[in-house]
């Protein structure tokens, strides 16, 4: 029998009503942005995918599907385990990472510290704590390519018009270096008005590294994790090694190669590919911006990060695009730990090339049919 792989689709298309405003990967180069309907066969991005059945079995796993944070989360857990106690295990930690960290919630404490910030500090739970810290240094490790501060561009350029509870959109304040953390009392201050924080980019890596650490805690030895189209994994996959098929981003109905990953790997994927931005509320023609410049990013560029964990690989895919290949170059230097893998052009000007910490393989799949599940 066959080992079977995920698709990971590099095309961002649809929503669900989910953290960020607009269809796909509705984001700013800094921050926001994965909250977007990225579902696909088997735990991986894309919407291309066949449907999903909860329960179904693969490759001696037994899969479940939720809707949280605004996307379709599926988990997939070994058999031999106690499965209903660890899909619950998993799903709680992803409920419990978006009723913290969600703008569309005013209860949240996102929307807290949004609100607040400006004029006192506020104290914050270990999990918010955690991400902020870990934001702060992806920030300085991307010279400022990502930054969770980009709440305020991203409303400039159309996102979130529908959350009367952020109120009117002010000036344009961004910036990491506002970003005020005391250690010592585990409190947040924004050091200039008008700034605000939008976690979109970086979250659901987050949550997914939460489940993980839950998951392997209650002694699971091998699970595959979803959420919106990022990945990670527990313990080994079929065969000993992850295999993920990266979809063509520009034409999602084939696959573009397979990648194959050690255990205990957290994959992302984003892309900036040509939309209806108008009819998506964006006022220029891109989802992504970056946050040092205020400016769209444009050209055809999709990046799959491959990383230890969920928190990074969400964070410098977005990264990534804002600062293109080149500029990657540097911040993997620095990051041993962490490969890419980005797509550039379309049609025979299209570049793939590999950056980073190899892969244990990369195959390219000649055109052909969209690939699927093995089985």
């Amino acid at each position: 029998m066959k080992v079977p792989y995920i698709i990971l689709v590099a095309t961002i298309i649809g929503t669900l009503a989910s953290w960020c405003k607009a269809p796909g990967e509705a984001l700013a180069g800094g921050s926001c942005g994965k909250a977007d309907r990225r579902d696909s066969e088997v735990g991986c991005c894309g919407e291309e995918g066949p449907s999903f059945t909860p329960g179904a079995e693969d490759g001696g796993m037994s899969e479940r599907a939720e809707l949280v944070m605004g996307t379709l989360a599926r988990v997939a857990i070994a058999r031999g385990e106690d499965r209903a106690a660890a899909f619950e295990t998993a799903f709680a930690a992803f409920r419990t990472v978006d009723a913290a960290m969600s703008l569309y919630r005013p209860e949240s404490e996102l929307s807290r510290l949004n609100a607040h910030a400006a004029a006192h500090a506020e104290l914050v739970s270990p999990d918010l704590w955690a991400l902020l810290v870990r934001a702060r240094e992806l920030s300085v490790a991307t010279d400022g390519a990502f930054d969770v501060t980009i709440l305020p561009l991203l409303r400039a350029f159309g996102a979130y018009r529908e959350l009367s509870h952020l109120g009117a959109p002010g000036p344009i304040v961004v910036g990491f270096g506002g970003l005020q953390l005391d250690v010592g009392a585990r409190a947040v201050r924004f050091g200039r008005a008008g700034m605000g924080l939008d976690l979109g980019g970086v979250a659901k890596g987050f949550a997914l590294d939460r489940a993980r650490l839950a998951l392997a805690g209650a002694g699971v030895a091998r699970a595959r994790l979803d959420l919106g189209g990022n990945l990670a994994f527990v313990g080994e996959g079929p065969g000993g090694e992850w295999r993920i098929a990266v979809r063509d981003p520009g034409s999602p109905e084939r696959a573009l190669g397979v990648l194959s990953l050690e255990s205990g790997s957290a994959v992302a994927t984003s892309a900036n590919y040509a939309r209806d931005f108008a009819a998506e509320g964006w006022r220029a023609p891109s989802h992504v911006y970056d946050p040092r410049s205020w400016q769209p990013v444009r050209g055809a560029l999709a990046v799959t990060v491959w990383a230890p964990d969920a928190t990074t690989a969400d964070a410098l895919s977005t990264g990534f695009l804002v600062l293109g290949r080149e500029g990657a170059d540097a911040v993997l230097a620095r990051e041993p730990e962490v490969g890419a893998l980005f797509v550039e052009g379309t049609g025979r000007a299209r570049r793939v090339t590999l950056c980073g910490r190899a892969p244990d393989d990369w195959n390219e799949v000649e055109p052909g049919p969209s690939a699927v599940l093995l089985e």
